[in-house]
């Protein structure tokens, strides 16, 4: 009886160790793919750039809002922000609230040419 009550503790601990971890995958992805959509859209409006972020989080299925959504320009530097709160089944019938967060910053290389050629 006692191996049986492990192993259900176990299975309990394994279950909520591998949906806190899905949920952290999807923060890390979500991270990373608005790190890229600020890279490369150096040029777009601030408001397309949330707008793409928001998508991106609705196709890793986060619930972020587009309220949750902070992207500013300052010269060649644009900043984006995000905060949202994802309840997480940590065990069956108890959902726990895990908040993320994260910044992203981007410096656009927009009209650098090569190098001038010195010449003698």
């Amino acid at each position: 009886m006692k191996t049986v009550i492990k192993l259900l503790v176990l299975l309990a601990i394994l279950n909520a160790t591998a949906r806190v971890g899905l949920a952290a995958s999807s923060y890390y992805q979500l991270k990373d793919a608005s790190l890229e959509i600020l890279t490369f859209g150096a040029q777009s409006p601030t408001d397309d750039l949330a707008q793409n972020i928001y998508r991106k989080a609705q196709t890793l299925q986060v619930p972020l809002g587009l309220e949750g959504v902070r992207v500013t320009r300052e010269g060649p530097r644009t900043s984006a922000a995000a905060t949202y709160t994802q309840p997480v089944e940590v065990f069956p019938s108890f959902v726990y609230p895990v908040k993320f967060s994260f910044s992203v910053d981007a410096i656009s290389m927009a009209g650098l040419g090569p190098a001038p050629t010195q010449r003698r």
